[in-house]
């Protein structure tokens, strides 16, 4: 049983632990997505993947307790009840054990298939007390966990608010969402190299929303086409005076996995740019490592049309997500963002040191430019450049500011 028949079967299952739930516990759902399916199923065909997802249902009730229930809700989802918890620090327990039996290859018919989940939780009360509240906050939680590249992610009590999508569709309309840019350095002479432009959502009531939270709220709600969309024409159409007033600076702006399917892409990027005078060379296109790895054949396909649009791309939080070097080869990425968690490295940390100096050669002898994220400290920044990375961008640097205070910075005489 899956799909809708699984979904209803499960929230009723999820109804009763919740009306038997005693005051002093919790009842967990987790939302289990495993990854790479479609690429699986390509290469060892759909029957394959069929007696693997069933496979990974019996491994995911067998690290469970005996009133634990999964279900398998669609193609690559699994829903888990966890009735009658301790607390939400169970859940993860739960969770994290689930990881762990995925940590060794599976072998299917003889064949040896790495297994990579992503998971959202979401408990009662701290998340809500009805069943399908609870269902939609963990869905909403893998989300985030599938878009930062992190294994586990826990439900927030607001940010899955499902009213808050519908704010969300309302602000792309009012235009509440506004754009900062973030300086990006040279690391050996300091000089201003380009800016990553950052939305921001003004909301009315909650205040500053950053992207973090807002982003893959927006690819959960289908709304990521049309946030790109604002998103590289509002970029673009504010940079556009800087890029007047320095027509070598270079302008960063991210991109969503979800807009990849989109055959009509670079020829929107193409538009935006005609239609605000930007140079295609001085634009770079960030998208995350995890993203290409959610299908890397159709990203390599959409990026290599950007790429031949003449724009740069640049690969994201590299070293956060589940990296490999045969999709690093054959993606036309022309940067490396190396995350900010290797570029915070603790007095002594030799093997810290010699990871960081390894992903800045490696990229070097790809050809790519690397950009280290988060330089927070005069110590970073030297460190780097003893490394020969490209460029930095950071709070060291410089933090985001609206166009209107970049102008001033970049007219005549104020470089």
């Amino acid at each position: 049983m899956s799909g809708i028949d699984a979904y209803a079967a499960f929230l009723r299952a999820a109804e009763a632990a919740l009306a038997e739930r005693l005051p002093s516990a919790a009842v967990g759902v987790l939302h289990v997505h495993v990854r790479r399916v479609r690429q699986i199923r390509a290469v060892f065909g759909f029957g394959f993947a069929d007696r693997l997802l069933a496979t990974i249902a019996r491994r995911i009730q067998g690290c469970l307790r005996t009133g634990d229930a999964v279900v398998h809700v669609d193609d690559r989802d699994f829903l888990v009840l966890l009735p009658a918890l301790i607390g939400p620090s169970h859940g993860q327990l739960a969770a994290e054990r689930i990881l762990r039996e995925f940590e060794t290859p599976l072998a299917i018919e003889g064949d040896s298939v790495l297994v990579t989940l992503a998971i959202g939780a979401a408990f009662c009360p701290n998340h809500g007390i009805e069943a399908d509240l609870l269902a939609r906050r963990a869905s909403a939680a893998v989300d985030r966990a599938i878009a930062s590249g992190h294994s586990v992610v826990v439900a927030d009590e607001w940010r899955e608010d499902p009213l808050l999508v519908d704010e969300l569709r309302r602000a792309l309309v009012a235009n509440e969402f506004t754009i900062a840019f973030q300086p990006v350095v040279t690391i050996a002479g300091g000089g201003l190299a380009g800016v990553e432009a950052l939305a921001r959502w003004s909301h009315p009531t909650r205040g500053v929303i950053a992207p973090g939270w807002f982003v893959p709220l927006a690819e959960q709600a289908g709304l990521a086409p049309e946030l790109t969309r604002w998103s590289l024409n509002a970029a673009l159409r504010e940079f556009a005076a800087m890029h007047r007033l320095r027509p070598d600076l270079r302008c960063a702006v991210n991109l969503s996995s979800r807009v990849f399917a989109d055959p009509g892409l670079a020829e929107q990027v193409n538009a935006a740019l005609a239609i605000w005078g930007v140079s295609p060379d001085r634009l770079v296109l960030e998208v995350t490592e995890t993203a290409v790895m959610e299908d890397p054949e159709q990203s390599a396909k959409a990026l290599a049309r950007l790429r031949d649009a003449g724009v740069g791309i640049a690969l994201d939080d590299f070293g956060r997500g589940y990296s490999s070097f045969q999709y690093l080869k054959h993606l036309p990425a022309t940067e490396l963002k190396i995350d900010r968690l290797f570029v915070h490295i603790g007095d002594g940390d030799a093997r810290g040191e010699r990871l960081l100096r390894s992903m800045i050669d490696l990229a070097h002898a790809l050809g790519l430019a690397v950009v280290a994220e988060g330089v927070e400290t005069e110590a970073e920044a030297a460190r780097l450049a003893t490394m020969d990375c490209d460029l930095g961008q950071g709070w060291h640097f410089g933090r985001p500011e609206p166009t209107a205070a970049w102008i001033e910075r970049l007219r005549p005489g104020d470089r």
